[in-house]
């Protein structure tokens, strides 16, 4: 159809995938003319839909969106972009019925991707991991998400066996190492000796002295904000950050100190990294968004600070 194929086109899906049709013949000069206006009408909306997107006006662009559904409910497109409007919006159970709508029209990989960006915002570890498993069977690349999921919930001995899985065929990583390292730390001492490293061993090999002590970690960053040793906080934030690499509060000290430095702009990368691995923290969450607010004031961008300030939830 004209207008799915130039819609595919246009949002280009940002993934460098462009769809190309070729034109029904419609031997019916009406016919023809009818299909014309109705692709211009549908096209219209959806254009309006990707610039009111761009410009973070989410509900605006969901607006047009729904004109386009009317136009063409079977249209898996408008499904997709509605899905990423909603959340945006934080309207989880609209975008997990969008997206849902998406994939049983057509499974595509970036429909997947965007339904397991929605259950990790939303914390549903289950079916984060049941679309993740899809995923890696096309693109191996998702069983490193994998990982992290399975650490975040306690499930170590799954992510120790995909860790060694992706050892074996990818060779080692840092990340990984270091992901086994905290791993190990969390596990009784008969669970890992199961996969190779028993208690003692742990207790002799230097190399893991300290090795997942984030409580201690959080506690010196603590004392030093009371302090208001912003250096200092930046610092052990930063380097955690290596250790653990999918820790959404590191990501948040990180910016606290990089704003008391007025460094606002990687205070906003820092801390739009913490919501990005956040999962049901409401406390953390407000905190995030206090930042936000005095970076985008501090750069002088006061409707942005307003907009973070509208998150702010008792």
């Amino acid at each position: 159809m004209r207008t799915k194929s130039a819609i595919v086109v246009i949002s280009g899906w940002f993934l460098g995938q462009v769809c190309l049709a070729q034109e029904p013949v419609i031997p019916v000069e009406n016919a023809d003319m009818a299909t014309e206006s109705y692709s211009d009408e549908f096209q219209e909306h959806f254009f309006e839909a990707l610039k009111q997107k761009g410009i973070e006006n989410y509900d605006k662009a969901v607006d047009e969106l729904l004109k386009c559904k009317k136009l063409e409910p079977d249209n898996d497109v408008v499904d997709y972009e509605l899905g990423r409007n909603y959340k945006e919006l934080k309207a989880y159970d609209k975008a997990e019925a969008s997206l849902l709508a998406a994939v049983e029209k057509k499974p595509e990989l970036w429909y997947l991707d965007a339904l397991f960006g929605v259950y990790e915002s939303r914390g549903e570890t289950d079916k984060a991991i049941a679309v993740a498993l899809k995923l890696a069977e096309s693109n191996s690349t998702y069983k490193e998400n994998l990982v992290r999921i399975y650490i975040d919930s306690r499930r170590y001995e799954e992510a120790l066996e995909l860790i060694e899985e992706l050892d074996a065929r990818l060779g080692s990583s840092g990340e990984r190492e270091q992901q086994k390292l905290w791993i190990e730390s969390r596990m009784s001492p008969g669970e890992s000796a199961a996969f190779g490293n028993t208690g003692e061993d742990e207790k002799n090999d230097p190399s893991t002295e300290g090795a997942g002590d984030l409580e201690g970690i959080y506690r010196n960053i603590e004392n030093a904000r009371q302090q208001r040793n912003h250096p200092e906080v930046l610092e052990s934030a930063t380097e955690a950050l290596e250790i653990y690499p999918s820790q959404p509060g590191l990501y948040y000290h990180r910016g606290y100190a990089l704003n008391r430095m007025k460094r606002y702009k990687e205070a906003i990368a820092s801390l739009q990294e913490a919501l990005d691995y956040l999962i049901d923290d409401k406390a953390l969450e407000n905190n995030i968004y206090r930042e936000f607010v005095i970076a985008y004031n501090g750069m002088g961008d006061h409707r942005k600070a307003g907009e973070y300030a509208g998150k702010i939830k008792d």
